[in-house]
């Protein structure tokens, strides 16, 4: 009888946090490929894995805001996230012109940006640890990778999976 028992079906969201993590690996793993995919567009879809394996200490309404503080280019990739949910709630694309709505804040390297709690810092082309980001995205050779600040993500009450952190380039 033991035998035709059911056993309780996985979690979704468990299940599709495994395959966010399978896509990532082989995101990060591009190599001879990358020049074929728009970059801002392989930034845009780090930026939604990142952001799917975050949590934060106060969970963000809906919508989770990303603002988008840098090039025009990245900002049009990033609006393709417009249309997507995480975790029931819907993403809000916008440029970053009110920062006291962000919940996920991407900046270039060049930019200025205010750390705060329970807002999960993105920097382009950022040298870690920079005391504002939590999460570098870094070109290595022609592959996109990414290196995390715990501490900084700590710091501003934001809890990074252990699925992330063993994907990630570097680890502080």
């Amino acid at each position: 009888m033991d035998l035709l028992e059911r056993r309780p079906a996985r979690p979704r969201s468990k299940s599709l946090r495994t395959a966010l993590a399978a896509g990532m690996a082989a995101m990060a793993t591009v190599g001879g490929c990358f020049a074929q995919v728009d970059e801002n567009s392989l930034k845009a879809a780090f930026v939604y894995n990142i952001i799917a394996f975050s949590q934060w200490d106060h969970p963000p309404d809906d919508p989770l805001t990303i603002c988008v503080q840098m090039n025009p280019a990245l900002l049009t990739a990033m609006g393709t996230l417009q249309a997507k949910r995480l975790d029931g709630r819907r993403l809000l694309v916008t440029d970053g012109s009110m920062p006291s709505d962000c919940d996920v804040r991407v900046h270039g390297a060049h930019t200025s940006v205010t750390p705060a709690a329970d807002v999960l810092v993105i920097c382009d082309a950022c040298q870690l640890p920079n005391h504002t980001s939590a999460v570098a995205l870094v070109r290595e050779g022609n592959k996109l990778r990414f290196d995390v600040d715990v501490a900084r993500a700590r710091s501003d009450r934001i809890l990074l999976s252990s699925q992330l952190l063993r994907l990630a380039r570097r680890v502080l």
